[in-house]
């Protein structure tokens, strides 16, 4: 018996990581949304949560952070670049779905918040709500930011930060994901675009200054948007290269401290189309961002999109171990 025993856990041991965590996986449950535990936020506590979170990351910066190459991990604090509850043209309202996941074995409060389109996010706390998520678990929320977080008509970005009641939680594991739709114009039918949550420290200028969003397109079937997340308590200058097959142009923009923008690319036929950002004013800073863009049928209003990611070199893999 001890000899069968020893052998079943020597397979334990040796079967792949996968295989072993599948009945922990196997655990996680779902949470009705409506069950959900949503609480106000006291002054001053976003603004302490992101200070901290800022002073952790510069502090654990040794190199080039690795979501730096589109990575796809639970993370410590989540972005996700452009969620809302607004109408659009056309006879459209657009609406995002957002999930969240908590893969400790405890319960975890998180902070959630808006970061409005265009403006400085001075940490008003009407724009931000704490949720407590259970353990193991994972919650869809429809329209999540009018049902969690109390707005209606704006566009912006969803910042979640753990939360232990007082400070930034460091244990923290959470994840995300949303869908921003809108029923097609007189019908009962749906058109979506998928936005992933991702970690704030996806680029950190000056190390990582520049990204490209590729494989969308703007000519007379098709336009295209494009959006910046500044998750910096400075404004920041950005240079927005527009590379067509057919046409090339560049703008230059200032994206708000703890802000965001969206806005439709210059008018053209540019054909297919990749999209290059880049900070300017940088210096010595880290400076957090995320870049984004997406592309929309005229007709059918399907799309997609594209998150930026970072255009390294060979040398500059090989110095973060890819």
């Amino acid at each position: 018996m001890k000899k069968i025993a020893l052998i079943l856990a020597l397979l334990a041991c040796s079967l792949p990581t996968y295989a072993r965590n599948l009945s922990r996986l196997a655990r996680m449950t779902f949470t009705n949304p409506a069950s959900l535990t949503i609480s106000p936020v006291e002054p001053g506590v976003p603004e302490r949560v992101f200070a901290q979170l800022k002073a952790r990351r510069a502090a654990a910066r040794s190199g080039v952070h690795t979501s730096a190459v589109t990575d796809s991990v639970s993370a410590r604090a989540l972005v996700i670049p452009a969620a809302g509850s607004l109408a659009g043209g056309g006879g459209t309202f657009f609406r995002s779905d957002v999930t969240l996941v908590n893969y400790r074995s405890t319960a975890q409060q998180v902070i959630a918040g808006l970061w409005a389109s265009g403006t400085t996010n001075n940490f008003n706390v009407a724009n931000y709500k704490i949720v407590t998520l259970q353990p193991n678990s994972f919650v869809t929320v429809q329209d999540f930011v009018v049902n969690t977080l109390g707005l209606s008509n704006v566009l912006g970005s969803i910042v979640i930060v753990p939360y232990t009641g007082t400070d930034v939680d460091p244990f923290g594991a959470i994840d995300g994901f949303s869908r921003i739709y809108t029923k097609q114009p007189g019908s009962n039918g749906t058109v979506s675009q998928p936005f992933d949550a991702v970690d704030p420290d996806t680029f950190s200028a000056p190390l990582i200054d520049e990204a490209i969003s590729l494989g969308l397109r703007q000519d007379a079937d098709f336009r295209t948007n494009f959006g910046i997340v500044n998750v910096d308590e400075k404004d920041r200058i950005f240079k927005v290269t527009f590379i067509g097959e057919k046409l090339t142009t560049t703008l230059t923009l200032t994206v708000k401290a703890f802000g965001m923008i969206q806005q439709a690319i210059p008018a053209g036929d540019y054909g297919a189309l990749q999209i290059v950002f880049q900070v300017t004013n940088a210096g010595s800073d880290f400076v957090t961002w995320i870049g984004y863009a997406s592309s929309t049928d005229n007709i059918t209003g399907d799309g997609w999109v594209s998150l930026a990611s970072a255009d390294l070199t060979p040398d500059e893999l090989d110095l973060i171990g890819y």
